[in-house]
């Protein structure tokens, strides 16, 4: 009896798990075209939210530029920025998409420059 109790146990497990995995979407057409504009919209656009690596900032004009040509030198592969915010000069570099990228190469920025850190930004994408 135990031994019939079970057998059936186990047949009602297996069809359970015999489903077919097909899957149906009854969407709006209204979303489709919106996601058809957000996408066009992407395509065009050729900057995003991401970050980038502050090196230094200065009140001064001059030595923020001079340390972008000493980053330019140390760091050819970088793209560097001078950002002006009221009152300072604010030296930054790289593109990054993801936090993750920024702090990897933060890493290696880091040993040159220990006061650098990571800054949410609008990066060129393309």
């Amino acid at each position: 009896m135990k031994n019939g109790i079970l057998f059936i146990l186990f047949l009602v497990s297996f069809a359970a798990f015999a489903q077919n995995n097909n899957v149906t979407f009854n969407q709006d057409r209204q979303v489709s075209e919106l996601t058809d504009v957000y996408k066009n919209y992407n395509k065009r656009n050729d900057v995003a939210d991401g970050y980038r690596i502050q090196i230094a900032f200065s009140n001064d004009r001059q030595e923020a530029y001079n340390g972008k040509s000493k980053l330019y030198k140390e760091l050819p592969d970088e793209k560097c920025y001078i950002e002006y915010e009221e009152p300072y000069y604010k030296l930054r570099i790289g593109d990054y998409t993801t936090r993750l990228q920024a702090y990897d190469k933060l890493r290696t920025v880091i040993t040159k420059y220990p006061g650098a850190f990571v800054v949410k930004a609008r990066v060129k994408i393309k």
